[in-house]
């Protein structure tokens, strides 16, 4: 079984498949966002980055999915949160392959730490088998304490500077 799923990627539209897995996260619509990094805006870490911006700037959290894509063969949501501003929605925590742009679902239940980080659905025989793959993966994905993300994680000046970390670890057990 060989599934790259190297090429995921925010969708270019909002196709039927991608409309038909958005409904099953959420009644709230899809929208694309800006992604708006601050220089100090830490990867992985989207919901301590809002927090750290509202302290500064004010705005609101609002809870959802970023949406990952390959056409016709596979789609994932991944837990993310970014912030409102007034009636403007801004992504602030930069993607490590450099995507400037997501398609965010808002979720109205902000039940965000009782969801598994992703849901993914494959539409071929390999791309289930990868997503199954991936959801067994995940029970061995141990999550940084906040604090640790926030020393751990690179600020989004050292990515622009040419420098890069895996966004997971896995445990040795």
């Amino acid at each position: 079984m060989h599934f790259d799923g190297k090429t995921l990627t925010t969708p270019p539209k909002i196709d039927q498949k991608v409309a038909s897995f958005c409904r099953k996260l959420s009644t709230q619509s899809p929208v694309f966002l800006d992604v708006k990094p601050e220089l100090w805006s830490r990867q992985c870490t989207c919901e301590m980055n809002v927090e750290k911006y509202i302290e500064e700037h004010g705005g609101e959290k609002l809870f959802g999915f970023k949406i990952w894509y390959i056409k016709n063969k596979y789609i994932e949501a991944e837990r993310h949160v970014v912030l409102k501003n007034d009636s403007e929605l801004i992504d602030l925590t930069f993607n490590t392959d450099g995507e400037t742009k997501i398609l965010f679902v808002p979720d109205a239940s902000n039940d965000f730490d009782s969801k598994p980080p992703k849901f993914r659905q494959g539409f071929t025989v390999k791309a289930k088998k990868f997503a199954e793959f991936q959801n067994l993966q995940d029970k061995n994905i141990e999550r940084m304490s906040n604090e640790e993300s926030w020393d751990n994680m690179l600020t989004y000046e050292q990515w622009l500077a040419g420098d890069r970390m895996t966004n997971m670890w896995v445990k040795n057990s």
